[in-house]
């Protein structure tokens, strides 16, 4: 594909120079193409078999980041009244509902 971009580059830069016609542009422009084999031909879409849909609503994932996250933050920051550590425990199970429900989307 690299080559049919440089030919048609080249015959480009001939037709700034003045070397071609639009006309004769056109017409290696079209030669060049249909030498690509399957270039004139559409692209047929792969056929699935029906697969089950399967619906993810956002709403318990959500429900839960809200209670879940700053249960452990609270529960971890009055247990070692660390800041720093609570809120790393917090964005921890944040990422992991996070990962979870990206494994549900893809499924």
């Amino acid at each position: 594909m690299t080559a049919i971009l440089d030919d048609m580059r080249r015959l480009e830069a001939a037709y700034a120079r003045g070397d071609l016609s639009a006309t004769d542009l056109a017409a290696a422009k079209a030669e060049l193409l249909e030498s690509v084999p399957d270039a004139d031909e559409p692209v047929h879409a792969v056929e699935h078999a029906p697969s089950r849909v399967t619906r993810v609503t956002i709403w318990p994932m959500l429900l839960l980041c809200v209670l879940v996250v700053p249960v452990c933050a609270g529960v971890a920051l009055m247990l070692t009244g660390d800041l720093m550590q609570s809120a790393t425990l917090a964005i921890t199970v944040l990422a992991a509902i996070t990962v979870m429900l990206f494994q549900q989307l893809d499924s």
